[in-house]
């Protein structure tokens, strides 16, 4: 069996919604096994959602859980004690293979980095997530756990999403900085910065700069950025996917002339929005920890949470933590290295 802990707690649209789609999951995949921290209250409302599956739910109590709104400091202050607190304490015990959490982004960045660790050389964990474009998944990082980074943390992100590829085969990766020009003269000095960082220690992945119309280009398989750009960018993206399906389905039925084409497009529509909407691309990987860490937007609704957790599960069972440390070491040579 498989085990993932999932923190349903702190999100806009409560646990309910949750526990419908930890229940699509495991009927989708007979070898998992969930943890689920509840407060007593929900514990009955638990059960009945998942009573199919009681023989591979476990609800573990927990005494509280974090708001969207709390302050990440109040994660240190309940501990151990939080929904999240007790999803990650059984991921690090080695009872849960992986953690997926609703809940606030920095209380989940403080509790993962204090009862996980980080990667050696790792300063500050990133939030990622492979995104759909014209020729391959890219992999944009950070999306809003730090949202300031100075250039070296800047370049350690460069090098881990390196180090993520090769730990999968790709020996090569082309990685880029998001920038307001190609130019090595553009933009703030510390991206300025980080590009040299990355050039001098793994010039045959880094590609230089990249502009926000390069994004979905398919050329890169990583993009580097601080989390405020980030989050800025992956938001406008999911806004940009949900109003070009909403709008081709709205012209063909609002059309008399187009509307006898509904039968025969209806399929692409349904084939374009799989691609491209951000349902299918919800859960981010908090890549930097020493485990397997996920997190989804706190108003996520049932089929984000259900993509979330199946992206959990298989970048879990397909990584390989030694090799990804070993591969950051090796690369890290060349950071700190002298010029």
């Amino acid at each position: 069996m498989f085990t993932i802990a999932v923190d349903v707690m702190g999100g806009d649209l409560g646990p309910r919604v949750a526990f419908r789609a930890c229940a699509t999951v495991l009927q989708n995949h007979p070898d998992l096994r969930l943890i689920l921290p509840l407060e007593t209250s929900l514990h009955i409302d638990a059960q009945k959602a998942l009573s199919r599956f009681s023989d591979r739910v476990l609800i573990k109590p927990c005494q509280s859980h974090i708001d969207m709104a709390d302050k990440p400091a109040r994660a240190l202050r309940q501990g151990l004690s939080s929904s999240m607190g007790v999803a990650i304490q059984a991921h690090a015990s080695g009872d849960a293979q992986g953690v997926l959490s609703v809940g606030n982004t920095g209380a989940l960045m403080i509790l993962s980095k204090r009862l996980l660790g980080t990667l050696g050389g790792i300063d500050r964990p990133a939030l990622a997530t492979q995104i759909p474009t014209r020729k391959q998944p890219l992999l944009m990082m950070d999306l809003g756990a730090n949202l300031e980074m100075s250039p070296k943390q800047l370049a350690q992100l460069g090098l881990l999403a390196i180090s993520w590829y090769r730990a999968r085969g790709i020996m090569k990766p082309s990685i880029a900085l998001l920038n307001i020009g190609k130019e090595s003269n553009k933009g703030p000095e510390d991206i300025r910065e980080a590009g040299k960082l990355l050039h001098r220690a793994a010039p045959e992945c880094y590609a230089g700069f990249a502009e926000g119309d390069d994004v979905f280009n398919g050329d890169l398989h990583a993009l580097i950025c601080n989390g405020f750009a980030g989050n800025i960018a992956l938001k406008t993206t999911e806004g940009l996917a949900d109003w070009l399906t909403t709008m081709m389905a709205d012209e063909l039925s609002n059309s008399k002339s187009l509307r006898w084409l509904i039968p025969l497009w209806r399929h692409t529509i349904k084939r374009i929005e799989k691609r491209i909407s951000p349902a299918r691309h919800g859960g981010a990987m908090l890549l930097g920890v020493c485990g397997h860490v996920a997190k989804t937007h706190g108003k996520s609704d049932e089929k984000t949470i259900k993509y979330a957790l199946e992206y959990l599960v298989k970048q879990t069972k397909t990584a390989d933590q030694a090799r990804l440390q070993s591969e950051f070491d090796r690369l890290q040579r060349g950071l700190n290295s002298p010029e």
